[in-house]
């Protein structure tokens, strides 16, 4: 099952979106007496005050940008794409960069005048935000974060529905999710079914790490389904836990999903898949039946909570069905 998201359009006319928004009981006049806006639930938890349909959107995060030019949301400024972008976001190529997803460039911000600033994920730190705040008080963070793996995917939907509400889309955001959700859904039923157990690896220049259950590639587990090998991997360490080679065959999984990430940054390295090319990883079930598979690094490493992100996800995680 394939899961596509067509672009849609952007709602014509301010009348139209306040409609929309009003419906959703959130818009309100601005706190200044100028303009609607809308309220929404930023990565703190807190409720932002944020502009209804703004008109310069700026945003230093590519799982925001991706949720939003899906839902035809129409972008002044996007991070460097170091690696390039997924063919449905080619409409991007042309947008102002400002700076890169760590390193935004304030000045080329400015120079935007943005009526919203949206950060996210590497950019969603108060340093950051405070210096956003010097060009508009109109900032953002939707960074999707989690305390409890369970909840990786109720937080990815809160934030994406939430983006969509800036613009009067919250109906087309959650009807997206929805489909995504199912997706899920139906793979997890197919692979508890069958029982498999599963190991997601990443491989940047030449050297592997593996995650496991409460990772942030957790979701293989937490929401596709997979069993734990058992292998002690740290769940803490956002770089995963580096492994020889002798950990495939010790821990022998039935499915190895493998992240590039020097392809994912744009880095000149040797492959993952000719990294683990070799005599002990090709002893294991995975290899045996053909179920090495290398994920979409765009969508599991540089914006994984986007719903076009999370729809390649489950089609990658079907690929080793």
């Amino acid at each position: 099952m394939r899961l596509t998201f067509p672009l849609l359009a952007a709602s014509g006319g301010a009348a139209a979106l306040l409609l929309t928004a009003c419906a959703a009981g959130s818009p309100t006049t601005g706190s200044d007496g100028t303009g609607a806006t809308v309220t929404v639930t930023d990565a703190s938890g807190a409720e932002v005050e944020v502009p209804l349909d703004p008109e310069v959107v700026v945003t230093t995060d590519w799982s925001v940008a991706r949720t939003l030019d899906g839902l035809g949301v129409e972008l002044d400024g996007v991070p460097a794409a170091t690696a390039g972008l997924p063919d449905d976001m080619s409409g991007l190529a042309d947008v102002a960069t400002v700076g890169s997803v760590r390193e935004p460039d304030f000045e080329a911000i400015s120079a935007l005048e943005p009526d919203l600033v949206i950060v996210a994920s590497r950019s969603g730190t108060p340093e950051i935000v405070a210096e956003m705040k010097k060009i508009t008080p109109n900032v953002v963070d939707m960074s999707a974060r989690w305390e409890d793996p369970a909840d990786q995917l109720v937080t990815i939907e809160d934030r994406v529905v939430d983006l969509g509400r800036i613009f009067g889309l919250q109906d087309e955001a959650q009807a997206q999710m929805d489909e995504v959700t199912a997706g899920v859904g139906a793979v997890r039923e197919q692979v508890v079914a069958a029982g498999d157990t599963a190991m997601f690896v990443q491989v940047s220049g030449g050297t592997v790490s593996a995650y496991g259950p409460g990772s942030r590639f957790g979701v293989v587990h937490e929401d596709f389904g997979f069993a734990d090998t058992g292998a002690p991997v740290d769940s803490e360490n956002e770089h995963g836990q580096e492994i020889s080679q002798e950990f495939f065959t010790q821990y022998d999984p039935d499915v190895i999903y493998v992240l590039d990430r020097s392809q994912a940054i744009g880095e000149e390295a040797q492959s993952a898949l000719e990294v683990l090319d070799n005599g002990l990883v090709d002893t294991t079930r995975a290899a045996a039946d053909g179920r090495i598979v290398q994920v979409d690094g765009f969508s599991w490493y540089i914006a994984n909570a986007a719903p076009a992100s999370l729809a390649q996800m489950v089609e990658d995680v079907q690929k080793a069905l």
